[in-house]
Order: C-alpha cells, then structure tokens, then sequence
C-alpha cells in the first residue's frame, strides 16, 4: 500500500452553487430503497417475544447437540459438534474429526439485543404458527418484507426456548442458507478436549470514536444502507497501521467490513486462486468499477478495492443483494474525497 494522496482542487463555483442545493436535497429526502420488497416492513411484531426468549435461553440453558450449515443452491452442508456453556462460551468442532473445537464467546445462532432491534426496524417479525423439528414442537417466526416475502424464518423449541433452526432467504425467495440443532441434549456436557479459545478481533470502537475516526475521513456510518445497520465496530493495528473492522446486519445476515489507509499495490484480480467463482464484471447489482465478488462454495462473498485512500474489504455469508447494498453504499473506486461523494449523490438523482 502506498500513502494517501493530496486532495484535488475544488470545482467551479457554479458547481459548488449545484451541488450544495442537491446535496441539501439528498440530506432532507428520505433514502430510496432498491424495489418494493426492500422497504422496511412495517408490522406488530407479534413474533419478536419467542426470539427475546431464545437470547434469554441461550444465557441459561446449557447442552450439547450436532449443528448442520447448509447452503442449498451451491450444494454445500457442513455438521458440527456443538457445546454450549452459559457464561464460558460455546465450543465448536467438525463432526467426526480429530481437528481442535474452536471456542466462541456465543453460538454463531444466538441472537443478541442488537440483532433483535435492527431484525424489527428492518423486517414485520410475525409468528407463524406451530411445527416441528425432529418430533419436537417448536415456535416458527417469520421476517418478512414489506411486500409480505420471507426473509427469514426461526424455529424456536417449544420445551427449552432454544434457538434451534434458522432459515434465511434470497430476493426470490430461495433459501440460501439454513441451520439446524439436532440431537439438542440439555444439561452440562464434557468440554472437548484441545478446544483453543477464540479471542475478540480488535478493542471495541465506542461512538465517540467512531466519530472521531469520521471526522478523520473514515467511512463508518451507522446506517450503511436501508437494510444494513451498524452493529459492532472494533480497532486493532497491523504493521503499526489502523485497522477497523465494522459488521452490518439486517438482523439475519453479517456483513463485515474492513478499512485501512493506503492503496492496493496492484488491481483487483479478475481470479482467485481457489475454487472461488465470480459474479462477473458488476456483479449481481454492483456497479461495473466494482469488477467481480468473489464467492465460494460455502456461500461466503468477498471484494476489494481502494477508494479515496483507503483499502475497503467486503467479507459476507449473506445473499447476493444484501452484499450489493453494503458494497454499492461504501465509496467506490477511484472515488476521492468530498466532490466525488457529492458528484456520486448528484448521479443518483439524474444530475451530472
């Protein structure tokens, strides 16, 4: 990476006249959505009391159960021993091998009251009625869009008030990834052994820091876009530099973020070395300067690009629109400074 570059000179005043009246106009307009089904839905979220339940539960309820990820459209299932230990973390290890639990401070299923509040300012979280999995009744909960398509679907069992399955689904209503607990068994359980502990990435970024880094042309907003909130932001230094890395959520998906100063010493690869596969040139709704995401067959997303001096690295497990909305709301490439934001603001409202 190289260092930042100076700014270029303002533009004429006639331009500055013109973009601070649209610029007005952008800060005062409500923010446009994508299409119908991406406004956020209104509703009595007469489901979220199961989903709160299941946050309590899984701060009380010890057990141990196989847990299945699956991605169905790249035909992708991973199965996991799975221990959970209120207060000490949850220990993770690939069913039937002798490699070491990783251990996690919560389940990558446990919901938290940030999730929670984005997943109700998003979607109508509604119950759906009864059902079950694997003989044992359990509360489904849906999050739907405004247009009344499924985003999301949780199942809650019944007798423990666990969170034991979660389905999330894409743009036309395919699932594109769903999790399970089976075998869920209540009560301490052996610690696997060689478990090796999982420790926080970065010192957690309070608001009044993340202000400061703004003010110090960091792109960190709150709201990275209609369905994408800011929901955890932590610091470390790598080679003496800041790195940030900054996670939205929809209340189902994650999609990280990572920021640093400078610039790539090459341009984007058009190919990875890996079994990774490109959506192409632009992607499904990325604008063309984006080039390619790369995702694998685990259903995981990933780009790279630098803009205004800084290096901006997109990792998700999350359908391919909700990827489009985090990667088209940062700052594209080549992008510099405050005239290219403005200039791009102007472009979305058929100006310049």
């Amino acid at each position: 990476m190289r260092p930042e570059e100076p700014s270029s000179p303002p533009p004429p005043l006639a331009a500055v006249l013109l973009a601070a009246l649209a610029l007005c106009v952008l800060l005062t307009a409500p923010p446009g959505h994508p299409d119908s089904s991406g406004v956020p839905a209104e509703g009595g979220d007469d489901g979220m009391g199961h989903l709160l339940g299941a946050a309590a539960a899984e701060d009380e309820v010890p057990y141990t159960a196989v847990g299945t990820v699956s991605f169905p459209g790249a035909r992708q299932e991973r199965a996991l021993h799975v221990v959970s230990r209120p207060g000490e973390g949850v220990a993770i290890a690939p069913l039937g091998s002798r490699e070491p639990a990783f251990v996690m401070r919560e389940s990558p299923e446990a919901l938290d009251g940030r999730l929670l509040r984005v997943l109700a300012d998003t979607y109508a979280v509604v119950y759906a009625g009864p059902g079950e999995l694997e003989g044992r009744p359990v509360h489904r909960v849906d999050a739907l869009r405004a247009d009344g398509t499924r985003a999301g679907r949780f199942l809650v069992d019944a007798g423990t008030g666990l969170l034991v399955g979660r389905a999330v689904y894409d743009g036309s209503g395919r699932p594109f990834s769903v999790s399970r607990l089976s075998g869920v068994r209540v009560g301490a359980a052996d610690w696997p052994e060689h478990a090796a502990g999982g420790e926080p990435w970065g010192d957690t970024l309070s608001p009044d820091e993340r202000e400061e880094l703004r003010e110090g042309g960091w792109y960190l907003p709150e709201h990275l876009a209609w369905n994408l909130r800011l929901v955890d932001a932590r610091s470390t230094r790598l080679d003496g530099a800041r790195v940030v890395h900054a996670v939205y959520s929809d209340g189902l998906s994650q999609v990280s973020v990572f920021l640093q100063r400078g610039k790539l010493e090459s341009e984007h690869p058009s190919a990875l070395g890996d079994e990774s596969t490109g959506t192409g040139a632009g992607g499904d709704g990325i604008t063309t300067e984006h080039d390619t995401i790369f995702g694998g067959g685990t259903g995981q997303y990933r780009n790279v690009w630098e803009s205004g001096g800084f290096v901006y690295t997109v990792l998700a497990d999350a359908p391919t629109g909700l990827v489009s909305s985090a990667v088209t709301a940062l700052p594209e490439p080549g992008a510099f400074g405050f005239w290219a934001r403005v200039q791009r603001g102007l472009s979305r409202w058929g100006i310049g």
